[in-house]
């Protein structure tokens, strides 16, 4: 987009997206749309955006939807915010030119930082050391395994210094949002959210939830806690009177509990978010089914492959292969 003309005594702030091969098009749509309304609702341009590639030539997103760059990646341009936005494919095929182009446009952003797996692409090249940064939660145990000194944070999206970094999905609506207030005002930012139909900006400090921790919300407070203490010791499962004692309750009472909400007891219910575990770590990295038995708390592969099959009906080693064929063709 072009710069703005028409009210020159008024600040324009331009962002830019280098998009990777089968990028994530939500985390990108989540920002420039209300980018765009923003625009409407001050009157002029006070946003402007680039679509960049590392070859200058279009990419397609993960849903199909191919974008052509409207700046070539050479271009000297000052990015007031810029992020890497990737998707399922996290590992491109041209690291060098990939890593020149991320070091020259970093050099003329104020903030560089990253969108979903794009985190992946900062960490190979060594800019989100000594920094906080999140990416989505299905990719964390893979990215752990390839960077084991870095720190995942839980959280929507990260601020920290001049390195921003959103989980993906709609946390790319909650970044721009707050980006919109820290510049206009929050009653803009608020304006703007009610186009979307969003009722509430969420800060940096909400976590993301895995394993649809959202359906618990409605529970009794003590199985929630139950619940959440379930899902922080998954690799090493505690005794169900742990449990119980962390929640606040007696075994019988977590039982009720357990049996009244979950139709289920409790050790039933904890070897369930195990067992989701093991199969989010079978679609999303490469580790073998004795590691992923380990990191669940099963004591060997033949255990959870046992467990596995009554729970999914399908091997771990076949659940891995249908996973690769998905990444592979998009398709199960």
């Amino acid at each position: 987009m072009p710069a703005n003309t028409k009210n020159p005594n008024r600040k324009t702030t331009r962002l830019g997206f280098l998009l990777i091969e089968g990028f994530s098009m939500l985390c990108v749509a989540a920002m420039t749309n209300p980018l765009r309304s923003t625009n409407r609702e001050l009157g002029y341009e006070a946003y402007v955006w680039d679509f960049i590639t590392c070859s200058d030539a279009p990419v397609t997103a993960s849903d199909g939807i191919a974008v052509t760059p409207s700046l070539p990646h050479s271009t000297p341009v000052k990015f007031d915010y810029f992020f890497v936005v990737a998707g399922m494919e996290c590992n491109p095929a041209y690291p060098a030119k990939l890593n020149a182009t991320m070091r020259r446009i970093s050099r003329n952003s104020t903030v560089f930082g990253a969108l979903s797996t794009g985190a992946y692409m900062l960490a190979r090249a060594g800019y989100l050391d000594g920094y906080q940064f999140t990416l989505h939660w299905e990719n964390q145990a893979a990215f752990e395994e390839e960077f084991p000194e870095l720190e995942i944070s839980p959280n929507l999206y990260i601020m920290d210094r001049d390195r921003w970094s959103g989980s993906g999905g709609l946390s790319s609506m909650d970044m721009v949002l707050n980006i919109i207030a820290l510049d206009h005002g929050h009653n803009v930012a608020h304006a703007v959210g009610n186009q979307y139909q969003i009722d509430r900006m969420r800060s940096p400090e909400i976590g993301q939830r895995p394993f649809s921790l959202d359906e618990y919300e409605t529970l009794p407070a003590a199985l929630q806690k139950a619940i959440s203490v379930m899902m922080v010791n998954l690799e090493t499962p505690l005794p169900i009177p742990e449990v119980a004692s962390a929640a606040g309750k007696t075994v019988r009472s977590l039982e009720r509990l357990c049996n009244r909400h979950l139709a289920s007891s409790p050790a039933r219910f904890y070897r369930k978010l195990r067992l989701d575990k093991a199969r989010q770590l079978l679609w999303h990295t490469n580790l073998s089914v004795m590691h992923v038995a380990l990191m669940t708390g099963f004591p060997s592969p033949s255990h959870l492959s046992r467990l596995y099959v009554n729970a999914f009906g399908i091997k771990p080693s076949a659940e891995r292969n249908t996973a690769r064929k998905r990444d592979q063709t998009g398709f199960p």
